[in-house]
């Protein structure tokens, strides 16, 4: 790879339009769950760390959180409506980098339900709705009201109306099997597809990491740090350097499905030169 500063080669239009496919691929991802949520009522200075999250069916952001002798809900515990900040952090896919992937950002208004009659009315899904079926009234449940959604991310701060949240709860396929494929890759050939955007033999985008101090004790030249139905992200380190590359999946030919991720993964795996593959695929 070269030294010099970085320009991609693929279109700028191409570029732009995987950033944002991308960029809203994650915050949808965030907000149906994906990562940890921390509230803070900023009028009493509290702040509630504990609490998990999700989007109900109508598209209504949910926040759940089980009181007990060792945590309450402090300034939380009230009947009126709170003026909450919501930060929701994801990190990367591989644990063992000390790296943030993305976090959303929002103002808004927290309001509890008052009985488990308005908690069955939100039609909730996922996590949120397993815990409530463990948990049951012990569980305190609330909807975050908000207008504008922001999205920090390695292209920068990208902001969102609350119609984001009607998209993320319509839940996306499964892309575990395709994150287990990716991950159990060999770093040397997540290596090659990330050198490959880089140098222009294949299609994607790229940008420079700035790379914390954590990252010197990083083994790998390559890492995966996230994967959506059409896109895996890459981490590339090269001595001191590091850069985020994000490298579309080749169309399938029907519907995404798990299968058709990792039959994608493959394709583009031998696409790649062979001078690239410095380990065999496993």
């Amino acid at each position: 790879m070269s030294s010099t500063p970085y320009t991609s080669p693929a279109p700028a239009s191409f570029a732009a339009d995987l950033r944002a496919a991308h960029s809203r691929s994650v915050t949808r991802r965030i907000l149906a769950g994906e990562g940890a949520v921390e509230l803070t009522a900023y009028r009493a200075g509290e702040t509630l760390s504990s609490a998990v999250h999700g989007v109900s069916r109508s598209g209504q952001l949910v926040v759940a959180d089980i009181p007990n002798l060792f945590h309450s809900l402090g300034g939380f515990h009230t009947a009126d409506d709170i003026e909450v900040r919501a930060d929701i952090v994801k990190d990367s896919a591989d644990h063992s980098l000390a790296l943030r992937l993305a976090s959303v950002h929002l103002l808004g208004t927290l309001r509890w339900c008052r009985d488990t009659e308005e908690v069955a009315a939100l039609g909730l899904q996922g996590q949120l709705s397993d815990l409530v079926h463990d948990f049951g009234p012990r569980m305190r449940v609330g909807v975050v009201s908000t207008e504008r959604i922001l999205l920090h991310d390695c292209s920068g701060v990208t902001a969102y109306g609350a119609a984001i949240l009607t998209e993320a709860a319509n839940a996306a396929p499964s892309t575990d099997a395709l994150l287990d494929a990716v991950m159990s890759t060999a770093s040397e050939t997540l290596a090659g597809v990330a050198d490959a955007v880089l140098d222009g033999g294949l299609l994607g985008w790229a940008e420079r990491l700035d790379l914390p101090e954590a990252t010197g004790a990083v083994t790998g030249p390559a890492h995966c740090i996230d994967v959506d139905g059409y896109c895996v992200t890459l981490a590339r380190f090269a001595g001191d350097q590091g850069w985020v590359v994000q490298v579309p999946l080749p169309s399938p030919a029907h519907a995404p499905s798990a299968q058709g991720g990792i039959i994608a993964w493959r394709h583009l795996l031998d696409s790649l030169p062979a001078r690239r593959i410095s380990a065999p695929r496993p």
